[in-house]
């Protein structure tokens, strides 16, 4: 798992986010993997298909001008969750969601702070229901959504074990490896001609 934080922090770096958000990025990756889910298609299209960000937590209802990035979203989430602006007694609708897969990390740290499960929909459809750290899919087929209308409710807390690789294999194909690793090689601060003149075997 630390290959896996390190690899996406440097990812998110490159693709313009800044350390915070980077590291945010990093921490949802490496929870989506230890649960065995897509979690480097899941950041590669939070990086390479930027959702929009104009978006505002209000009370019930955010919102949202188009779909939003699903990274931002999840971590106004996690930051407003006791707040009016959170799911509250009666949930609150996060409005169209781009990549909602990365909003679950955030949603399960909103649910340890909360005390309480949430039950999370996609376009009115029952998907997953978070205790905490605990998972349950209501929604299989629902779990390579692009875009959709996220709504978070509370609900009673559920004893289901966590969702969790038996392994923790978080594998990586080829393909996904190669794009990560592209983002991550734009964070490399290339050498201007002055330092470039100056190194080499004379140096000290």
């Amino acid at each position: 798992m630390p290959e896996i934080n390190a690899l996406c922090l440097r990812a998110a770096r490159g693709a313009g986010l800044g350390w915070g958000m980077a590291e945010d990025c990093a921490h949802a990756a490496t929870w989506l993997a230890a649960r065995d889910f897509d979690w480097a298609d899941t950041v590669l299209y939070q990086l390479e298909t930027s959702g929009g960000r104009q978006f505002t937590p209000k009370v019930r209802r955010w919102d949202t001008v188009t779909p939003a990035c699903a990274l931002h979203v999840g971590v106004a989430f996690s930051d407003f969750a006791t707040l009016p602006e959170g799911p509250g007694s009666d949930g609150v609708c996060v409005g169209q969601v781009s990549g909602p897969l990365m909003i679950v990390p955030f949603a399960a740290r909103a649910s340890a702070v909360l005390g309480t499960a949430l039950e999370i929909t996609l376009d009115g459809a029952p998907w997953l229901h978070l205790s905490g750290d605990n998972l349950r899919i209501q929604g299989i087929g629902l779990m390579e959504t692009r875009i959709a209308e996220v709504s978070v409710t509370p609900a009673p807390l559920d004893p289901t074990p966590p969702t969790q690789a038996a392994l923790q294999s978080a594998t990586i194909s080829r393909h996904h490896l190669s794009r990560l690793d592209e983002l991550a090689l734009k964070m490399t601060v290339p050498s201007s001609a002055t330092s470039a003149k100056g190194a080499g075997a004379d140096d000290d």
